[in-house]
């Protein structure tokens, strides 16, 4: 006679697997159908960088402050 919590047991397990079979059924249904995209196959948009820098503030109104002493590091004095 077979034991009861054996045939349990088998039961779940099969129940178990069919569902995880049904996620991945419809992960691959929502993938073909084109509702999910994968990110590792998309195109990253294209960027165009510009090498020019134009400071768009007028130079006159900007701030200056008359008690800094400002020194160049790249002068060397002798």
């Amino acid at each position: 006679m077979p034991d009861f919590k054996t045939n349990q047991r088998g039961i779940v397990h099969l129940l178990l697997i069919l569902l995880i079979a049904a996620v991945v059924g419809v992960g691959i249904f929502l993938f073909a159908t084109g509702k999910i995209k994968l990110p590792f196959g998309q195109k990253s948009p294209k960027v165009e960088l510009k090498t020019e820098y134009k400071n768009p503030f007028d130079k006159k109104t900007q701030f200056v402050n008359p008690f800094q002493k400002y020194k160049n590091p790249f002068v060397v004095n002798k």
